[in-house]
């Protein structure tokens, strides 16, 4: 039998009849940290395993009275005698909210702005017909501009280059005459043409002033596309801009052709931008490689062109091939 002291140690029950040789007693050890880890990890009962105990729970305070009868009188004349004391402290009326009325009307302001500035994009006012004060007026105000572009003047002031308006030396009637050659000379009408008639005016194109180096037969034209010539809302329409190159490239090849005449057999555009309405550009036409050389054909001529912006940006590139056609007399073409 198990002494008293051993029992009491192991905390184990002994049978009186047990050997004491016989019986080995197991020690409880406590759990170590990681067998509490693995525990909660793999176990599905709440953890249990040193926990904080719970606090206690303050105690509520009682119910503030509602009711004047249940405040103290000391208590209730306190604000009283402090606010006379003291008037400085005294709750000032509320301020009027300035703030809020100014942002209001500085938003409305801006978006009323905006607005109107988004209406005329989208929907521009109706442009002035041709031949109206309103549009002599507007050409006038636009020539003056074109006048006053630095490229214009020094082009201008260059003896290599000579200038003229585009259409000026075409007669308003139908009138013909005979060359020295005497083949008959037919001059067109102005209004008769898509660029000069359809599109003139303010609205339309309305400054086109062409300047030619006689040397190396290119051609440059100073350009201002109007209101009316828009595609889309503010960019200039592309058939537009081909008819522009068409004939820009044209004038450039037919003033190389004996004959001065011709025709577009094939005409290349890669649009590289949005052309803008209601801007000035520079129209280029120059010979194609190596046919820049006088006499290198006369009856077929490559021509290499593009619309660019005054600061240079390149908004279309243009490659055509001019022809003179057999077996079809074309009149020649002159003052445009």
């Amino acid at each position: 039998m198990l002494r008293p002291r051993i029992q009491t140690l192991y905390s184990l029950p002994v049978s009186a009849s047990a050997h004491p040789r016989l019986y080995t007693p197991t020690l409880r050890r406590a759990p170590s940290p990681h067998t509490i880890i693995i525990s909660r990890l793999l176990t599905t009962s709440p953890r249990r395993f040193n926990e904080p105990p719970k606090a206690a729970q303050p105690e509520q305070p009682g119910p503030i009275p509602t009711s004047a009868a249940a405040i103290p009188p000391e208590q209730a004349a306190a604000p009283d005698a402090q606010a006379a004391t003291n008037p400085q402290q005294q709750p000032k009326p509320p301020r009027r909210r300035r703030g809020g009325i100014l942002y209001a009307a500085f938003f409305l302001l801006v978006g009323t702005t905006l607005g109107s500035l988004f209406r005329i994009t989208i929907a521009p006012p109706d442009l002035p017909e041709p031949g109206t004060p309103e549009d002599e007026h507007l050409l006038a105000v636009i020539r003056r501009k074109a006048a006053a572009l630095p490229l214009v003047r020094r082009l201008e002031a260059d003896p290599e280059w000579t200038s003229w308006d585009a259409y000026s030396g075409m007669e308003d009637s139908n009138t013909s005459d005979t060359s020295d050659a005497g083949a008959p000379r037919t001059r067109q009408r102005r209004e008769a043409r898509l660029t000069s008639g359809a599109l003139a005016g303010s609205r339309g194109l309305a400054y086109q002033h062409v300047f030619r180096n006689e040397a190396t037969g290119e051609c440059l034209s100073v350009v201002y596309f109007g209101g009316g010539t828009a595609g889309w809302p503010g960019v200039v329409h592309g058939g537009c801009l081909a008819t522009v190159l068409d004939e820009s490239l044209g004038r450039c090849a037919i003033l190389r052709f004996p004959s001065r005449t011709g025709v577009t057999a094939s005409l290349e555009l890669t649009y590289k931008a949005p052309t803008r309405t209601e801007a000035f550009y520079v129209v280029r036409a120059r010979p194609a490689g190596g046919e820049a050389a006088p006499g290198k054909s006369d009856r077929k001529a490559w021509v290499e062109g593009s619309v660019e912006t005054l600061d240079g940006q390149t908004c279309v590139l243009a490659k055509a091939l001019f022809v003179v056609p057999k077996g079809i007399k074309l009149a020649p073409l002159t003052g445009f």
